[in-house]
Formats: C-alpha cells, sequence, structure tokens
C-alpha cells in the first residue's frame, strides 16, 4: 500500500458534521450577516419612504442598532428555529418578531410608530428571505 491508497481511504470514510443532528435548518455565520445586511438596507430604504429628507441621517444611524440588535434577535431566533423545516414559517417569525420588538416601546400607539414597527417587522422577514438558498437542509434529523 503506498500513500495514496491511504489518502482514498481516508476521504472515502464519512465525517463528522459540526452540527447537531437534530437540527432541520442550518444557517451559518456568514447568513446570518448577510440577512442582517439586507435587513439593514430595507429597513432604511423603507424609512427613507417616509421621510425622504433624512435618508442619510436613517441610513447611517440605523447601522449600529441593525447590526446589533438584528444580529442578535435573528441568531437567537434562528436557534429557536433550527428543528423547523418549513422556511416560510421562519420568514413569517422573523415578521412577527421584528413587529413584537417594538410594541414595548409603543409600537402599535399612533400611525407614526405603526408604520415604524412595520418597517422592521418587514425588513427582518426580508432579511430572512434573502438567506433562504443559504440554508442547509437536513432533510432527515435525528429524532433523539
Amino acid at each position: 500500500m503506498n500513500d495514496w491508497d491511504d489518502d482514498e481511504i481516508a476521504l472515502a470514510e464519512p465525517r463528522p458534521t459540526q452540527y447537531d443532528s437534530r437540527e432541520r435548518v442550518i444557517l451559518t455565520g456568514k447568513g446570518l450577516a448577510v440577512g442582517v445586511l439586507v435587513a439593514y438596507v430595507v429597513f432604511s430604504l423603507l424609512l427613507t419612504t417616509q421621510a425622504p429628507g433624512w435618508a442619510l441621517i436613517f441610513f447611517i444611524y440605523a447601522a449600529i442598532p441593525s447590526a446589533f440588535i438584528g444580529s442578535g434577535v435573528g441568531a437567537v431566533l434562528g436557534w429557536a428555529l433550527r428543528r423547523v423545516g418549513n422556511q416560510w414559517f421562519h420568514v413569517a417569525a422573523f415578521f412577527a418578531a421584528g413587529a413584537l420588538i417594538c410594541v414595548p416601546f409603543g409600537g402599535f400607539s399612533s400611525w407614526g410608530a405603526t408604520l415604524f414597527s412595520l418597517s422592521i417587522a418587514l425588513a427582518a422577514g426580508m432579511g430572512r428571505l434573502s438567506v433562504w438558498k443559504l440554508v442547509k437542509l437536513n432533510p432527515q434529523p435525528s429524532l433523539t
């Protein structure tokens, strides 16, 4: 046996994955970053349509909250939904979470606050929708 045979044997053996076998939906850090970036751009554009004169300020000042809150909530929500295989359910959950984040701050008390809340919700849903193809699906997760 030569060195090449050892390489062929090593390549033929199944390698353990770094993911839990019970997870149906697996999104990497790259996917999370893309989703947050898309949500940030969508949110900035939606705010710009509500007040066009403030577009640059919205774009600059929305970056830090979008990065920290978006990545934090997105990671936790993605972790909580990792066993749900239906990606439309994920998109709907991100939309709902985006709307519910604003409720403690008077999110649905006036028309302006409602539009702001819906801007966050739509941005979160679009962010999750944008990473649809970056998600790895495990078709047969273990039940244990």
